[in-house]
């Protein structure tokens, strides 16, 4: 099977240093991703919490190049999903502002009917997330 992905960029007047920041603190994230997370340290190997604080998805920070590239690697988790999944974060300078693009692979080890849902779900959810970073962002 082809490899599936889900990407969305978005430009953002604000400074890449910013926009990394608000992309890889918590305290941030909650803001405008609208969820919980739990980043206690910037490092390969981390684990991070997501989704809820009492029935967190586990997951470990993969890639950290700061402040160009984050990436984080989901494996299965059975209140989400059954296979291995990554998500990458990649910031470039663009305009006097900044780039972003958010990327998940690993839909491809989904069953078809499974993989479409969560494909049409992670394109929705990246839409209203993006753009409520933006948002939070030039609004400062």
């Amino acid at each position: 099977m082809e490899a599936t992905t889900v990407e969305r960029s978005i430009w953002i007047n604000a400074p890449r240093e910013r926009v990394w920041k608000a992309i890889t603190d918590d305290k941030q994230l909650q803001q405008w991703w609208a969820d919980y997370w739990s980043i206690p340290v910037l490092q390969v190997g981390a684990t991070i919490k997501f989704g809820t604080e009492d029935d967190p998805l586990m997951a470990t920070i993969a890639v950290f190049d700061p402040p160009r590239e984050f990436g984080i690697h989901w494996p299965p988790q059975p209140q989400y999903h059954s296979v291995e999944m990554t998500t990458t974060f990649t910031l470039e300078e663009e305009n006097g502002g900044t780039r972003l693009t958010v990327k998940d692979t690993g839909f491809e080890g989904m069953p078809d009917d499974i993989r479409r849902e969560q494909v049409k779900r992670t394109n929705e959810g990246y839409t209203k997330v993006l753009a409520a970073l933006k948002a939070m962002l030039e609004a400062e």
